[in-house]
């Protein structure tokens, strides 16, 4: 008779088919999970690496763009120079220049911190070439023939010898794009220099390397040439924009990133040793796992007892709660006010963003030219036969108080009960827009004498109330929705009138209308640019407050076209600066938006103020650097023509262009002696040279030869000088 196996949970050997099933589900439950996750860790880490990588190559990209740009900066400055422009343009040349030109390129290069030296030609057959270091014939060649070779100056080309490598920018002057430049400064670059400035040299796993389109290298990540074309033969042959490449280099695998500057002309290439990175996500792998482990783990106690402890009672709890209709026995009013505090705040939470998205939406409209754009409801006209004003409110602050919405929206809702008011603001805008609607047949709205008054008494109310001055403008009535856009365009243009000070209350269009027919005239500007040009800048800004006040009988746009283009003009008082038209547009347009943004005259005062101080600066510097220019000038002059009989201040004054105190005072102040002094030494020394090189020579001759008029007076200076007698110093 056969034995039937049956089932009995009390039997122990139940208990074990049952552990063992349950220990067999939870294993096959943690392999899936671990396996998920660090599927999802490897693709997580591989993520990670990529933007770290080009992270790194980013910000390589960037330190050379802006390196590059700076370096540009400096040769247009040096350009600039009117010894450097001189020396390119023409072909004189002059021992005290040279020496300038070779002193200030030496410094250039000396605070570059990368540049071995500069080059200068005027031409395809005349270089020169300045700096802590003259290049080798070989760099010379090079440049000589690659710089004729570029078709424009965005172009950088590198030249290599046995032991170095330079980089070369470079500022020219062509006929034409694409066309041999005829002149122009070369920068050379030392890349090795760069290269350890640039780039970490305590990185392990990582390698930074930078080529140019055509393979060449500029950063070599400390390999070899061979090795460093040997990648780029390999990049080559793959596409260099796909991430995490795999590339082999001697057995050892790396993976490769890539980023490509269409600007600059460069590839930037980071690889990473496989091996170490492998090695690195190993460790962490292992350290995953534990944590994952230790964390199931755990879970699986606290479920327990967290079950046990907290899921029962809770339930506990509900299932009384849920039976009875009381809250909290005895304090119904106070879940009641809590309930009812917390809905309001919501409320209004959502009220302000809801309020916030409208007012956005409304003023991009009204601010906008796309005439698809569908209206807005709320501006809705012809359709609900209404029509509507707008009012502009703004204050002698910057800002404008938490509740001034609300209060202005209270008063005007009490006094036009017949109108729907909506205001709109901007986020952080010192003014505030109100509409009142109301239908056409109530009229309130179009009877100009009755609203005015109520409209004055509602602001000198809301004045009281927050404590500053506070101004609007009135639109015109606005019946067709077609009147909307020009109508709040011109109360933003009524609100510029602030920054000449003249906002009133109730301001309209037609208060400015006879402005329009005014034209300002230049001449205005002429006495504030002269003193500019002069560096009175104490004269010239004290003179701001009076020009502004002339400009207050114009109309405002007209006033905010004629100061962006005397922004213009001051920047052109600066002595040899000459803007093209391009540049000149751009610098009138970069005005205009900065003036239109301003708030009140006080604001505007200040701008004016510090463009007016910064080129009277640049002027006085300047004309500190011209003055020493022409003192060392006369210096050379003197000591040319000390000899001759007629040289006197009043002489060398005219040859230099200025006046005969003016002259004296600075000669004063660079040699330490007054001019009659000055060549009074240089003769007498003149004159004790001669006595020692000619012992025979008469002593009166002497005299007459370097400029004495008598014997005596030549004696007496002589003696007074050296301490000896003339004939004393020729016996010896």
């Amino acid at each position: 008779m056969k034995k039937h196996f049956k089932l009995d949970i009390t039997n122990k050997q139940y208990r074990s088919v049952l552990l063992l099933s349950y220990s067999t589900i939870a294993i096959i439950a943690i392999a899936i999970v671990l396996t998920g996750l660090f599927s999802w860790f490897n693709v997580y880490t591989q993520r990670v690496i990529y933007n770290l990588s080009m992270t790194q190559l980013q910000n390589l990209d960037t330190t050379i763009s802006n390196n590059l740009d700076m370096w540009r900066t400096q040769l247009q400055t040096a350009w600039q120079d009117a010894n450097i422009k001189q020396h390119i343009y023409t072909q004189s040349d002059s021992w005290k220049t040279e020496n300038w030109i070779g002193s200030y390129l030496q410094r250039l290069c000396v605070n570059n911190g990368f540049a071995e030296y500069v080059c200068l030609f005027r031409s395809e057959d005349e270089f020169r070439y300045y700096g802590w270091r003259y290049p080798e014939e070989a760099e010379i060649q090079q440049i000589e023939q690659r710089i004729m070779e570029t078709q424009n100056d965005t172009q950088q080309f590198i030249i290599e010898t046995s032991n170095r490598k330079n980089l070369c920018i470079f500022l020219t002057d062509r006929k034409a794009m694409g066309v041999s430049p005829q002149r122009g400064i070369i920068y050379s670059l030392d890349l090795d220099q760069m290269e350890k400035k640039l780039i970490s040299q305590k990185i392990e796993d990582s390698i930074l390397l930078v080529y140019t389109s055509d393979g060449q290298s500029i950063i070599n990540g400390k390999l070899s040439d061979e090795r460093v074309e040997q990648i780029w033969n390999l990049l080559q042959n793959q596409d260099m924009s796909s991430p995490g490449l795999e590339i082999v280099l001697d057995e050892s695998k790396y993976l490769c990133n890539s980023l490509y500057n269409d600007v600059t002309d460069m590839h930037f290439v980071m690889l990473q040793d496989y091996h170490i990175i492998q090695t690195r996500m190993t460790g962490m792998k292992k350290a995953a796992f534990i944590s994952v482990v230790a964390s199931l783990f755990i879970a699986l106690l606290l479920a327990v007892i967290l079950a046990n402890k907290l899921y029962y009672p809770l339930q506990d709890f509900f299932s009384k709660i849920g039976s009875g209709p009381e809250i909290l026995p005895g304090n119904e009013e106070y879940s009641r006010q809590q309930a009812e505090i917390t809905s309001e705040r919501i409320i209004s939470q959502i009220h302000m963003m809801s309020q916030q998205y409208h007012s956005d939406k409304i003023l991009w409209f009204l601010g906008g030219e796309d005439t698809d754009t569908d209206i807005p409801p709320v501006l809705r006209l012809q359709d609900r036969g209404e029509h509507c004003l707008f009012l502009l409110y703004w204050t002698n602050r910057h800002y404008l108080d938490e509740n001034f919405s609300s209060d202005i929206y209270s008063i005007l809702e009490r006094n036009h009960s017949g109108c729907k008011i909506s205001a709109f603001a901007d986020t952080g805008s010192p003014w505030l827009l109100i509409l009142l609607k109301e239908p056409v047949r109530s009229g309130s709205l179009s009877d100009w004498n009755k609203l005015q008054p109520l409209l004055e008494d509602e602001c000198t109310q809301m004045a009281k109330v927050h404590g500053t001055q506070i101004f609007y403008a009135v639109s015109a009535l606005i019946s067709e929705e077609k009147d909307l856009r020009p109508n709040f365009q011109e109360l933003q243009m009524l609100l510029k009138y602030h920054l000449l000070g003249q906002s009133r209350k109730g301001m309209t269009s037609e208060i400015f209308e006879d402005r329009k027919k005014l034209d300002i005239p230049k001449k205005i500007y002429d006495d504030f640019l002269d003193r500019i040009k002069k560096g009175k800048t104490e004269e010239a800004i004290a003179q701001l407050p009076l020009l502004l006040d002339e400009l207050s009988s114009y109309n405002i746009k007209k006033v905010l076209l004629s100061l962006s283009e005397l922004c213009v003009q001051i920047e052109q008082c600066i002595f040899s600066c000459e803007l093209t038209g391009k540049q000149r547009q751009e610098n009138y347009l970069d005005h205009y938006i900065k003036i239109t943004s301003l708030y009140d005259r006080s604001d505007l005062e200040n701008y004016l103020k510090h463009l007016t101080e910064e080129i009277c600066f640049e002027n006085s510097v300047f004309q500190e650097k011209t003055l020493r220019m022409n003192m060392l000038d006369a210096v050379e002059y003197i000591q040319e023509h000390y000899r001759d009989e007629d040289i006197c201040v009043e002489q060398v004054a005219e040859r230099f262009h200025m006046s005969v105190s003016y002259f004296s005072k600075l000669f004063n102040e660079y040699a330490g002696m007054t001019f009659p002094e000055f060549i009074t030494d240089l003769r007498l020394t003149y004159a004790k040279e001669m006595l020692r090189a000619n012992p025979d020579i008469n002593i009166k001759k002497v005299a007459e030869i370097c400029g004495f008029s008598t014997t005596s007076y030549f004696s007496s200076q002589f003696k007074k000088k050296f301490g000896l007698s003339p004939s004393a110093v020729r016996n010896s």
